[in-house]
């Protein structure tokens, strides 16, 4: 073990005192455990830690697209649980109204989950939060296998809820913790990614039609995750704000490489640490200030244009709604191609996130969804008129459409904001209210779906999602500022209404004026 640094006797703490806490056996535990493929960057290690950790990502979007795989069997009866008494299976047959809700109670306790989510990893530490969050999503899948009636189900998709919402606020701070700034973006990405691809392994394991097999499949994610992350060391940040300095250091220095100089790092972050501890706040002042209103404004009319353009119903119903419009391809064939374009759209969208501002994808994304929603509304239509025979390629080529551009713009860029217009102090309490109020809106429209289809028809459930969309694009032509690009003082200054941008004339136009 290294002597003890300068920084180290600055925070008055030396191993000796990690060994009255009983922290040493921590510390050697770590350092047996190697770079991994003996990466003196870090680089790799930051790469394949965050792939880990964002399995519970993948997880998450496993318990959305299970919803298109297994309501269909089980709103036709073919849903068969464990083995009875009596040597028979039961069957379980749902009415429309209960499949919504098995649906959309996954993301009622994704409510439940984000919200306390993030106090919760600054209390027990961010990797035992997350470590622990692996269980109640194996007892969620066990519920569902098990259950002989709707109550279990309900009660086993919520329990999944509160681990998915929980995933998404405590995933980010953790690989955020970890990362170098030079490549925090496209670290940060993964969580999309993961959970795009989540969505795409649950749409192809939808292939089995068997519920039994599905709830299997489902449970091994967060096994694997479990036993993966188990491995890898607490946050260096968290360690730090516990002064566990010691400990700090060396997962550190597991995540920067034998070549990377930490000093000066562990340094700035004690520094850090020590200010965001003088300027922590609550909940309560976290609407007491009008620059961060405004940001929450901003946040929360993206969070709900972004869920009223209807992305989750699209894909918790995929295979129903491929059925409604009675394409020739298979649905389950269907729904696979699109979570591969989801998936493909979503890796991608890094590189149109370097260099296209952010606003500028927002319009182009808001505009492109309400497009796409528009043509398979007015399809719709012409097809229940007999107006148009039965096309495979317009609900497939339209809804792939729809979901690659909210991949590129609208699914990953409020999240993307919540880090750019937020001061450090309060961005995890309102990263914590926005995604909570992210999956109270999810839950409503993914409930609601199903009685809006009802009411009206698939066709006008369609065009509530287009000229929502298209409302949107306004919203953000108005309300939403630049960040790219931008600091965050420039950034709150427009937000207060001040240093804004003026026109300039040119030279030409003021001497042309002076001469007439």
């Amino acid at each position: 073990m290294d002597e003890p640094s300068n920084l180290d006797a600055e925070a008055g703490v030396s191993h000796t005192e990690d060994n009255k806490n009983g922290h040493s056996k921590v510390l050697r535990r770590l350092e047996t455990v190697p770079d991994i493929k003996r990466d003196t960057s870090g680089i790799t290690t930051q790469y394949i830690a965050t792939g880990i950790v964002n399995l519970g990502a993948f997880a998450s979007g496993v318990c959305v697209a299970w919803s298109s795989s297994a309501l269909p069997l089980m709103i036709s009866g073919q849903f068969e649980t464990q083995p009875a008494n009596n040597g028979t299976h039961t069957k379980i047959s749902l009415t429309e109204s209960e499949a919504s809700w098995v649906a959309s109670l996954l993301c009622l306790g994704a409510l439940f989950g984000a919200v306390p989510s993030g106090l919760i990893s600054e209390y027990f530490g961010r990797k035992k939060t997350l470590l622990y969050l692996a269980l109640p999503l194996v007892v969620s899948w066990i519920l569902v296998a098990s259950s002989p009636n709707v109550y279990g189900l309900y009660v086993g998709r919520f329990v999944s809820g509160v681990a998915v919402g929980a995933f998404s606020v405590a995933i980010p701070p953790y690989v955020e913790d970890i990362s170098e700034k030079h490549i925090l973006p496209a670290l940060a990405n993964f969580f999309h990614v993961h959970f795009a691809c989540g969505i795409l392994f649950g749409y192809i394991i939808g292939m089995v039609q068997s519920t039994s097999w599905l709830s299997f499949l489902c449970a091994s994610i967060p096994v694997g995750f479990f036993v993966a992350f188990l491995f890898l060391p607490e946050s260096p940040a968290y360690l730090m704000s516990q002064g566990k300095f010691g400990e700090a250091k060396t997962a550190l220095r597991y995540f920067r490489g034998i070549d990377n100089d930490i000093d000066a790092e562990i340094k700035s972050l004690k520094e850090y640490i020590r200010n965001y501890g003088k300027n922590k706040v609550t909940f309560r002042k976290l609407f007491g200030t009008r620059t961060t209103i405004k940001a929450l404004v901003v946040s929360f009319g993206l969070m709900i244009f972004q869920q009223m353009s209807g992305i989750y119903p699209i894909l918790f119903y995929a295979e129903k709604i491929f059925k409604t419009f009675a394409i020739s391809l298979n649905p389950p064939s269907a729904a696979i191609i699109l979570g591969f374009c989801l998936v493909s759209s979503t890796y991608f969208s890094t590189m149109f996130l370097k260099k296209v501002r952010r606003r500028v994808l927002l319009l182009i994304s808001f505009t492109a969804m309400a497009l796409s929603l528009g043509t398979l509304a007015m399809y719709y239509h012409l097809k229940a008129s007999n107006l148009s025979a039965n096309n495979t390629w317009v609900p497939l080529f339209t809804l792939c459409m729809f979901v690659s551009v909210y991949a590129v713009g609208v699914g990953p860029i409020p999240w993307l904001m919540l880090r750019e217009i937020f001061a450090p102090n309060v961005r995890r309490r309102a990263t914590a209210i926005t995604a909570g109020f992210h999956w109270f809106l999810a839950f409503g429209v993914t409930k609601l779906y199903q009685n809006l289809v009802q009411l009206v028809s698939p066709g006008w459930a369609l065009w509530h999602f287009a000229v929502t969309s298209l409302i949107g694009t306004i919203f953000v032509y108005f309300f939403v500022p630049e960040t790219q690009g931008r600091t965050l003082e420039e950034i709150q200054n427009e937000f207060d209404g001040i240093h804004k941008r003026k026109r300039h004339r040119h030279v030409i136009e003021v001497e042309t004026v002076v001469e007439h």
